[in-house]
């Protein structure tokens, strides 16, 4: 079922700090993500306790993640994208996220 991909500005300016080959990647994701309306292990994963949220995970040059969330039934909207240090996804992340998320909730 093809989606269409919104790009919260936010989270695209956070993806333009990046290197251009993971930006790339993360843009084949996308197109994966448009085409197929979701991403199997290991490159994407609905995140555990956290509705309706998902991670896309580049591995290249360093850890990288995009959070994203289904809106509706054919949008799925890109939330934040940040370099991952740590084993576990940083809450200040996940809360971000989950923020900018609500405003989408509104409209």
């Amino acid at each position: 079922m093809t989606k269409t991909i919104l790009i919260d500005k936010r989270a695209e300016k956070e993806l333009k700090q990046f290197p251009r080959s993971v930006q790339l990647k993360f843009q084949a994701f996308f197109e994966i993500l448009e085409k197929e309306g979701r991403l199997e292990e290991p490159f994407g994963k609905k995140l555990s306790g956290m509705a309706r949220i998902f991670e896309i995970r580049v591995k290249h040059e360093g850890q990288w993640r995009v959070l994203y969330a289904y809106l509706y039934k054919d949008s799925i909207v890109v939330l934040s994208a940040f370099a991952k240090k740590t084993q576990k996804t940083p809450r200040i992340e996940l809360e971000k996220a989950k923020n900018r998320l609500l405003g989408y909730r509104e409209e």
